[in-house]
């Protein structure tokens, strides 16, 4: 694939007046059903491209270029690689055959064009959606008085050549197309920048050889192929270059410096040690020497194959590489046709003593197969950097991390304590009297002494694990929730090895932008609106706008100083729940109860419930009440203390008693099921809901159900005798 930028000679009346000479004379195969396409459009007319290209043109002078004609050229062998079969002419083709083929070089178009914008390294030039540009697909070549067959006679001018001929003509505007930049392809010189009155510094330039190999790799993503020496662009080496390389004896360093791009001469050097020579440099000459041959050549004259790489082709290496397969391989970094090696040599170096000393330098490179380019490792983490492109594709493993961490302290915790959250781990370094603040994924953290360290989000939680159920249980075995919620309460929990921390950070949230009006219009729905069908492909909630908001979130966790593991309470109690293992068992922790007749209470096994506990605290000459919070006062004298009613419950079991009733609710359901509509509800929900809560029998939930099915007409009884149950104040006491 040849990609052309054509000087303006090459255009009839040239580029700096209208486009009507060159747009019309490509519109000659309008016969045959082909029509100009933009990067958004197609079937254009060669009135509007002329209109279009011929009024984009603001602040351009007279004799500035006001268009500019690019040409995609397959050859042979890709045109065929296109249609799928072997064929000498495009006779052969089918009409839709011919008619694929154009597709697929229209798709390969716009591809070009969008490597063409960025080509530029303009910030508001991305692709070829930011271009103005027109193209047409041509199926004929004529003769020029140029070719040889013409000059032979065997041909005439104007005739047409055999064979496929498939290409494409492109007339892009000088202007983008918001008609704000100007952009030219005869600018060379990429990358440098230019100082703009009123606009501060831009880049210009454009480099042709990145453009034509961009095109020919383009294609080969595109299509699958594999494109051959003869059909690939060549980089043309300077004259003074080909004389060098003309003068060379071995084979193998002239390949290296024809088809390898070097950013400095000691690469060469390295590339040949590779390939087996044995080197040696002495007064500005390498000797290089293999299977009995040998040859030299002057620093000198490889230093003239130096030269640095282009913006483009370092962004491209930067998109490819992933800097964390290099760091979790150890150095080693195969990947994306690029390979990471170490290039290494002898030099002299000035000492402090004005004495020239021999050293040993090494330094790593990074070599890109695709591109037969080779760069510094350091050039390419700079260019990314500079250039806001994240080099790590991917995660760190734990062992690198921690490897590469110089700090300490933060080392530490990683290594030697155990988290369930990224954010305990934050939390742990603030209680180590560091700072903290969190921007684009990265933490960092600052200490007056200790200085400051980074590390990315992703690694952070790389280091929450969830913690096994022999430690979850040993935890469990040792923690007193009642304790805990009295001592916590009153600001420190310290006991079995076991303390307790509140977790505090700010996280923004999504939140759901309400619409005009005030309040959420959601509740009513519209009848028209729900049975209207979304789109193919539309999603319902894009309608949906979110704000983000700063919110402050809380939560308590357990420290364990045995196995240096943090958990929050919450885990500790599903766990507990899931594995049936008692926070508040009334013989095991009612110690914490600070009232000794109540922990006498607890201790009692014959007080099986919350009835019998208060009816055995009122025989001890307490008056016991419920204040408007749930709580049980008790009050004897000058005695007074309170006890929160789901304690109590809690220390009797209830929970659990609650979990073995499930077993009854299964029959009794099946009983209810009988009766149909909202009564068999209204009947589930008053048997299987708030009195499964208390402490009656729940085999007399089973009779009362088996009653109901029986005689539909006790439900009115049942349910008066529910509601005076439910307002009577004394009803637990």
């Amino acid at each position: 694939m040849f990609a052309i930028v054509h000087p303006p000679s090459d255009v009839q009346d040239g580029n700096a007046g209208s486009c009507r000479a060159l747009a019309q004379y490509l519109d000659k195969e309008a016969g045959e059903g082909l029509r100009f396409f933009s990067h958004t459009e197609q079937n254009i007319s060669v009135e509007q491209v002329i209109a279009s290209i011929d009024t984009n043109k603001q602040k351009l002078g007279a004799a500035d270029a006001k268009f500019f004609m690019l040409s995609l050229n397959p050859s042979e062998a890709e045109q065929k690689h296109l249609i799928g079969r072997d064929v000498s002419d495009i006779s052969e083709l089918t009409a839709d055959e011919r008619q694929e083929v154009i597709r697929k070089l229209e798709i390969f178009t716009r591809s070009a064009m969008d490597e063409y914008a960025q080509n530029f390294g303009r910030d508001k030039i991305r692709s070829g959606a930011d271009l103005m540009y027109f193209a047409r697909v041509e199926t004929e070549r004529i003769y020029k008085h140029t070719d040889e067959a013409v000059k032979d006679g065997m041909a005439k001018i104007g005739d047409v050549k055999p064979g496929l001929q498939f290409h494409v003509h492109i007339i892009v505007s000088r202007k983008s197309l918001d008609g704000k930049t100007k952009l030219s392809p005869q600018v060379k010189s990429t990358g440098n920048e230019w100082e703009l009155e009123g606009r501060g510094t831009v880049k210009r330039g454009f480099s042709h050889i990145n453009w034509k190999v961009r095109v020919q790799q383009a294609f080969n993503e595109s299509f699958s192929y594999q494109s051959k020496e003869a059909e690939t662009y060549q980089i043309k080496q300077p004259p003074q270059q080909e004389k060098i390389v003309a003068s060379i004896p071995d084979k193998t360093l002239q390949d290296l410096l024809m088809n390898y791009q070097f950013t400095a001469a000691n690469q060469i050097v390295f590339a040949m040690r590779e390939q087996g020579y044995e080197h040696s440099v002495r007064h500005g000459v390498h000797t290089f020497s293999r299977d009995g041959g040998t040859f030299q050549i002057p620093h000198s004259e490889l230093k003239q194959f130096e030269r640095p790489l282009s913006e483009e082709q370092l962004e491209d290496i930067a998109k490819r590489f992933d800097l964390a397969k290099y760091e979790n391989g150890n150095g080693n970094y195969n990947e994306n046709g690029l390979q990471v090696k170490e290039v290494s040599f002898f030099t002299y170096q000035m000492d402090e003593s004005g004495q020239k000393s021999l050293k040993d330098v090494s330094y790593k490179v990074i070599v890109d197969e695709q591109t037969k380019t080779v760069v510094s490792f350091a050039t390419v983490r700079q260019f990314a950097f500079a250039h806001q492109i994240n080099l790590m594709k991917s995660d760190l493993d734990k062992e690198v991390v921690l490897r590469k961490m110089k700090n300490a302290d933060l080392k530490d915790l990683l290594s030697n304590y155990r988290f369930t959250a990224g954010n305990q781990i934050v939390a742990a370094m603030k209680e180590r009297g560091y700072e903290h603040r969190v921007r684009k994924g990265v933490h960092t953290f600052k200490h007056p002494v200790h200085g400051t360290v980074s590390i990315r989000h992703k690694d952070l939680v790389n280091f929450q694990e969830k913690i096994d159920d022999a430690t979850m249980q040993d935890i469990a075995e040792r923690f007193n929730l009642y304790k805990f919620k009295k001592d916590f309460a009153e600001g420190s929990y310290n006991e079995n090895g076991l303390s307790a921390k509140t977790i505090e950070f700010n996280t923004y949230v999504k939140v759901p932008i309400k619409p005009e009006g005030g309040e959420n219009q959601e509740s009513e729905p519209d009848n028209t609106t729900q049975e209207k069908q979304s789109a193919p492909g539309e999603n319902k909630d894009d309608k949906v706008k979110y704000r983000k908001e700063l919110k402050l979130v809380r939560y308590d966790v357990i420290y364990d100083d045995k196995t240096h593991v943090t958990i929050p309470v919450s885990l500790l109690k599903h766990f507990a729940y899931k594995h049936d293992i008692s926070l508040m068992d009334r013989f095991k922790h009612s110690y914490a109860v600070e009232n000794e007749d109540m922990r006498e209470c607890l201790r009692n096994p014959e007080l099986k419930n919350v009835r019998q506990i208060n009816k055995e605290m009122r025989s001890r000459g307490y008056r016991v009440e419920m204040d408007e919070e749930g709580r049980y006062i008790y009050t004897r004298g000058d005695t007074s203390f309170k006890m929160e009613r789901r304690d109590l419950r809690a220390f009797t079991n209830y929970a659990k008693n609650t979990k073995e009733k499930d077993t009854f609710a299964d029959n009794t359901g099946r009983a209810a099921s009988m009766i149909g509509g909202s009564i068999q509800n209204k009947i589930m929900n008053e048997i299987l809901g708030d009195n499964f809560r208390t402490e009656r029998m729940v085999i007399g939930k089973v009779k009362t159900a088996v009653s109901l099915v029986q005689n539909p007409a006790n439900i009115k009884m049942m349910l008066v005798r529910k509601i005076a149950g439910f307002l009577n104040p004394f009803k637990e006491l």
